[in-house]
């Protein structure tokens, strides 16, 4: 099964990658395009926040963390990265995932809305925090059929990640929406505020936001 490189970037300002007239969207498009052409790429995806419309969201899809490794360790790398970092306006967040069910990342990236939820760990994550995911979904989409859920997925971090002084493993989180305001709805219902523990279990931190994702074609 793939692995999802996860890279938060925030841009310059006056990036506006949607804008074919921008110079930000030229710089984007030539460097999604290397990304493409490498040995092990699957696919990418990619949106701006809406809670951070100057944060860009890439999801790249690799046939395995080493290819990933393997592009960045490459000579095609360094004046990749060079003419990236123009549009680059502050500290990048890179982390590997490892996403299941198959196929429901893509298909949650392909929802109008995604929610993009990271927990933090000490530690990591517990054992059976894929099946209690599992199980959530499950409730919700029985118990509150009207509020679709696209599809979701979820997955365990390759490296530690850190937030207010937790630090290890983390968890991420994918649901497809129709709307953030469907989901903010979702928030308020009894199914949730009684099954939430489910995901939280043992998380000492949780960051959410919402993307509106589009597919990369070359």
């Amino acid at each position: 099964m793939p692995v999802t490189e996860l890279a938060t970037i925030p841009l310059v300002a006056g990036s506006q990658l949607g804008d074919p007239d921008n110079s930000s969207a030229a710089v984007f498009k030539d460097c999604a395009t290397t990304i493409s052409q490498q040995d092990g790429y699957h696919q990418m995806q990619f949106g701006v926040g809406l809670e951070s419309p100057g944060t860009l969201q890439m999801a790249i899809d690799w046939t395995d963390k080493s290819k990933h490794e393997q592009f960045m360790n490459s000579d095609a790398y360094k004046p990749f990265f060079k003419s990236f970092g123009t549009i680059i306006g502050g500290d990048i967040s890179l982390i590997h995932v490892d996403f299941k069910p198959e196929g429901g990342a893509i298909k949650s990236m392909g929802a109008p809305v995604t929610e993009v939820a990271t927990f933090y760990f000490d530690g990591g994550p517990p054992e059976d925090a894929y099946e209690s995911c599992k199980k959530f979904i499950e409730i919700c989409e029985k118990e509150e059929p009207e509020k679709k859920i696209y599809r979701w997925a979820y997955g365990t971090t390759h490296e530690e990640i850190e937030k207010d002084g937790v630090k290890g493993k983390g968890a991420v989180l994918l649901i497809g929406w129709d709307s953030k305001e469907d989901h903010m709805a979702f928030r308020e219902t009894d199914v949730f505020k009684e099954n939430i523990q489910l995901l939280r279990q043992t998380a000492k931190g949780i960051e959410a936001h919402h993307t509106q994702f589009m597919n990369f074609v070359g």
